[in-house]
């Protein structure tokens, strides 16, 4: 209790400081806030059918990620290095080594989105979905992810700062079974 005491009171010390110069009129709900976003960043953005054009993080993903910023923390447990990277770019890379290989990925949201604003300019958001992927090659794969996404408002509204997102295996019946 103790720890989590002097945690708090350093984040409100240092609240100003981390919230300085943040654009603060993001909507915190509707179509355009952090949930909304959340949804349609795994429904949309991540989403991919046989036949699609070729993978482009930076055209495919724009909508959610900050091109600009070089603070973020972007981890998925896809990534073969399980890196955290600071910039989306380098992020993509991670994907560019892995989704050309995918015939398709399609989602299921098994946990609705919750958003929650965390300061000035910052809301946090947490959903969870279930996934099949079909590689180009090979078996089809089922798996579940959770995700966690911390988004700050930018002048073209919120963006992905911090994410984290893992993913472990489950069965087919899970991902039929699944709304």
């Amino acid at each position: 209790m103790k720890h989590t005491a002097m945690a708090f009171t350093t984040a409100l010390l240092f609240a100003p400081a981390w919230a300085a110069d943040l654009p603060t009129d993001c909507p915190l709900s509707g179509k355009d806030g952090a949930a909304a976003l959340h949804r349609d960043w795994v429904m949309t953005g991540w989403e991919r059918a046989a036949g699609d054009p070729e993978f482009n993080f930076r055209k495919d993903l724009a909508r959610w990620y900050d091109f600009t910023s070089t603070d973020l923390s972007l981890f998925d447990d896809f990534d073969p290095e399980l890196r955290v990277r600071t910039t989306a770019d380098d992020y993509g890379k991670v994907w560019y080594g892995l989704v050309p290989k995918f015939k398709s990925v399609h989602h299921k949201i098994t946990e609705e989105p919750h958003a929650v604003a965390v300061g000035p300019g910052y809301s946090h958001s947490v959903l969870e979905f279930v996934f099949e992927v079909t590689p180009k090659q090979g078996d089809v794969m089922h798996l579940i992810s959770r995700t966690s996404i911390l988004w700050r408002c930018t002048p073209a509204g919120w963006k992905i700062y911090k994410e984290h997102n893992s993913a472990r295996p489950t069965t087919a019946a899970a991902w039929r079974n699944a709304k």
